[in-house]
């Protein structure tokens, strides 16, 4: 579902990249859109005073990504050990000089900080990284579902090979990364570990992330749960979308204490 927020202050390229993560859209009608609204093909609009401003109120400057920030990590853990829990993590997005988007992911196994980084891809609809781990310099591959902005929560796959085990078994497992709000990703490092598969505990660090505690976030505490626990009825370890668009749009209705911040100060 697409905000009120950005359809008013989106681009024609910010929107086409949104729909098309939902529809089919032939190119002959984009660019017959594209011709109505005067744009030339494949050219996005200058931003405008409105458009910039808006940005501005995103905390977005300009060039950024919309995917860039910091995220709190949360997926099934893959050790015998702590078998039916959650693992956090920390996750931050940024772009390089290149203007690449660069992933960087760490989670704490056994009092060992574990890192993981590569280039995130994006074909406009997904983004996948092939993340190196530097200790043990094995591949760990992650295919997201681009959301739509702002992009406080996205969901996909995680899959490897588990760290601590004899075995070393493959495995995949689902995730989500929720974004932090007025945070850096080392002020997430704490709460790295294992968690109880308690929708009250993921409530807790929806509150630890700036989110208001309110009616939604303990739906939303118990949706990330069942999420990231639900069988597949077809074998495969996958996201869907549908399972991942109401989980987007209760976080997207919970204010943040950043935001209320804001919008205290604007008025």
């Amino acid at each position: 579902m697409l905000t009120a927020p950005f359809l008013a202050s989106s681009s024609f390229d910010e929107f086409q990249d949104a729909i098309s993560t939902h529809f089919a859209v032939p190119e002959t009608a984009l660019s017959a859109l594209r011709s109505e609204a005067g744009l030339r093909s494949g050219s996005p609009p200058a931003p405008t005073v409105v458009e910039s401003s808006v940005a501005g109120r995103r905390g977005l400057h300009p060039g950024e990504h919309w995917l860039e920030g910091v995220y709190l990590a949360i997926s099934p853990a893959w050790s015998r050990v702590e078998a039916g829990r959650l693992i956090i993590g920390t996750v931050a997005i940024h772009a390089d000089t290149m203007q690449r988007l660069q992933i960087s992911y760490s989670e704490n196994l056994f009092n060992r900080q574990v890192r993981m980084s590569g280039q995130l891809l994006s074909d406009g609809r997904t983004a996948q990284s092939a993340l190196a781990c530097s200790y043990t310099q094995r591949l760990f591959l992650l295919a997201l579902n681009l959301p739509t902005l702002p992009a406080n929560l996205i969901g996909g796959i995680l899959s490897g090979a588990a760290v601590h085990d004899p075995d070393a078994r493959a495995a995949a497992c689902r995730i989500l990364l929720l974004r932090a709000h007025g945070g850096q990703a080392e002020d997430l490092v704490a709460r790295t570990g294992y968690l109880d598969a308690d929708g009250a505990l993921v409530e807790s660090e929806l509150a630890a992330l700036g989110y208001r505690r309110d009616a939604a976030t303990v739906a939303l505490g118990s949706g990330i749960v069942d999420f990231l626990n639900a069988p597949s009825s077809s074998g495969l370890c996958e996201a869907k979308l549908k399972d991942l668009a109401p989980l987007e749009r209760i976080i997207d209705r919970i204010p943040s204490s950043e935001f209320l911040q804001k919008s205290a100060s604007w008025h």
